[in-house]
């Protein structure tokens, strides 16, 4: 299935989406936000388990959030690096973290440009994927400032990403931490194209708060 929707059409079907999902969202908010996929709207989007698995043409997008136990074990799987957290002081500076996994089957390369990808709750309010730089700001005050920033350099995804036929790539996208009353959450990447298409992807996620 191709998905090739005009800006204006996936603006208002965006705005559709918010206005169901604020009907939708009742409890309040107490304790730390866990993200969990919440019912897909889009046609090209299913939810399995923790993740989020977005097909398209020839192409699959896999994103799953990460609570802060899972960040830790996705850098102990990488044993070469730094878990660029356990440098910092204070722990509870740790953004929201997503995987993406791109998987390019098909005959077209694909393009993505991270720094075009959004957090939406459900009132609303966005927040830009961490760019390098603010990153950047952050880690070099830790305690390992060089292998931090490695470690960063080679899991975050923050420059224009291509991925030719036949190849996949992986890594983490960052962002604020998400407003106390936020209920629902859209991952929103934008920009990103197979060929010269661009396509919708709204991934969509509960908001889940211990007591």
């Amino acid at each position: 299935m191709r998905c090739s929707i005009p800006r204006p059409a996936a603006r208002a079907f965006f705005s559709l989406l918010l206005l169901t999902s604020v009907a939708a969202c009742a409890s309040g908010p107490s304790g730390e936000a866990v993200l969990r996929p919440g019912p897909q709207h889009l046609p090209h989007l299913q939810a399995q388990g923790d993740l989020v698995i977005a097909t398209l043409q020839g192409v699959t997008v896999t994103v799953q959030p990460l609570t802060p136990k899972g960040l830790d074990s996705y850098y102990l799987r990488r044993p070469a690096l730094v878990n660029p957290f356990k440098t910092l002081p204070d722990l509870a500076k740790r953004p929201l973290a997503f995987t993406v996994r791109i998987q390019n089957q098909g005959r077209d390369r694909v393009t993505f440009d991270p720094s075009q990808a959004l957090v939406v709750d459900q009132e609303d309010h966005r927040t830009v994927a961490l760019p390098y730089d603010e990153l950047y700001s952050i880690f070099s005050e830790g305690d390992e400032p060089d292998r931090a920033l490695q470690a960063l350099q080679e899991t975050v995804l923050t420059n224009f990403l291509v991925v030719p036929p036949k190849l996949d790539r992986q890594g983490l996208l960052f962002f604020p931490r998400p407003e106390p009353g936020a209920k629902l959450l859209i991952l929103d990447m934008g920009s990103f194209y197979i060929g010269s298409k661009e396509q919708l992807l709204l991934f969509e996620f509960e908001v889940h708060r211990a007591p």
